[in-house]
C-alpha cells in the first residue's frame, strides 16, 4: 500500500431494495439503480480502498439481482456485500443460491494494512433465509417465541440471528486481530446497538463478545432505514440510512479511518460525523 497502514477509506451503501415495481409508502424501489449510478461515478472518481454494500440489494425476486449487480460491476474498486433479509425474498429453491449470486461467503473477513474487516451473516438463524424444515428455521421460531413472551422490542420475523459456530468464528477473528495488533471494523445488516426494534435477534450475545475486544473500533449496519448511532464500550455502532427511502434523495457515505479518528462524509440524507478512535496499541 502507498498510504500509511492505518489510513483506509471506503464507501458504504445500504438497503437499495431494488425491484422494478411501483413505490410503496416512501420506498422507491426502481429508483435505487439510478441512485447507485451516482454512487459509482463518485467512487470511480475518488477511488477509495473499497465499497461495501450492507445488504438488501433487492427488495424481492431473485431475477432482480441481475439488473442491480450490473451497476455494481461498473465500480473500479473492490466491492464487498453483506446479506440482508430482503435478499432472501425469493422462491425457496433460490434461497441457497443467494450468496453465490453475490459472489460471497455468508460470513467472511478481509484485511487491509492494520485494519481487519469482519462481515457477519445475521440471517443465519431466521425464518426467511432457511427451508421450513431446517434446523436454523426451527431454532429461529423457538427464539422468536421466547422473545415474544419476554416482550423484547426486536422480536420480529423480519430480523435474524447468528448461530453458535459463527459467534465462535467472530470471537476468533477479534482475538486474531488483537494478537496481530490490528484494529477491527464489523459489518452486519442488522444493528447491534442501541436497543431498537430492528436489531439482530441475539444482539445482546454478540455485544458481549465485541465488548471483550477493544480492537473493535466500529460496527456498521443497515436495516433501520432511518439510521441510528450509539457507543458501547470502546465501539461505535453506526446505522447507515436506507437508500430506498426517497424518490430522489440519496443516502450513502465515505468512511475514512486513521489511528485516532473515524470520519463519515455523508451524501444526501446521510449524516456526516467525526468520531474519536481510542487506540490502545
Amino acid at each position: 500500500m502507498t498510504k500509511k497502514d492505518s489510513q483506509i477509506t471506503f464507501a458504504i451503501v445500504s438497503d437499495l431494495q431494488y425491484a422494478p415495481v411501483k413505490p410503496a409508502k416512501n420506498r422507491y424501489f426502481a429508483n435505487s439503480s439510478l441512485k447507485l449510478d451516482d454512487v459509482v461515478a463518485v467512487v470511480n472518481e475518488r477511488k477509495p480502498d473499497f465499497l461495501i454494500n450492507l445488504g438488501d440489494t433487492i427488495d424481492r425476486g431473485f431475477e432482480n439481482f441481475d439488473e442491480i449487480l450490473k451497476h455494481f460491476e461498473r465500480v473500479n474498486v473492490p466491492v464487498f456485500h453483506v446479506l440482508g433479509n430482503h435478499d432472501y425474498e425469493v422462491d425457496d429453491a433460490s434461497k441457497s443460491s443467494v450468496p453465490d449470486k453475490l459472489s460471497m461467503n455468508r460470513y467472511y473477513q478481509f484485511s487491509m494494512g492494520k485494519w481487519r474487516f469482519i462481515v457477519l451473516d445475521g440471517n443465519e438463524i431466521s425464518t426467511f433465509a432457511n427451508q421450513a424444515d431446517s434446523s436454523n428455521h426451527n431454532e429461529a421460531e423457538k427464539l422468536l417465541t421466547t422473545m415474544e413472551k419476554g416482550q423484547q422490542v426486536n422480536a420480529h420475523f423480519w430480523n435474524g440471528g447468528i448461530g453458535q459456530v459463527q459467534l465462535q468464528w467472530l470471537e476468533t477473528m477479534l482475538q486474531e486481530a488483537t494478537d496481530n495488533m490490528e484494529s477491527a471494523i464489523i459489518f452486519c445488516h442488522y444493528p447491534l446497538f442501541p436497543p431498537d426494534k430492528h436489531n439482530l435477534l441475539n444482539a445482546t450475545e454478540v455485544l458481549k463478545i465485541v465488548a471483550k475486544y477493544p480492537c473493535a473500533k466500529a460496527c456498521f449496519s443497515g436495516h433501520n432505514h432511518h439510521g441510528n448511532y450509539g457507543m458501547h464500550g470502546n465501539t461505535h455502532f453506526i446505522n447507515v440510512k436506507g437508500m430506498v427511502e426517497s424518490e430522489f434523495d440519496t443516502a450513502w457515505c465515505f468512511v475514512s479511518l486513521s489511528d485516532t479518528e473515524l470520519r463519515i462524509d455523508g451524501f444526501g440524507t446521510e449524516i456526516s460525523a467525526r468520531l474519536q478512535i481510542n487506540n490502545y496499541y
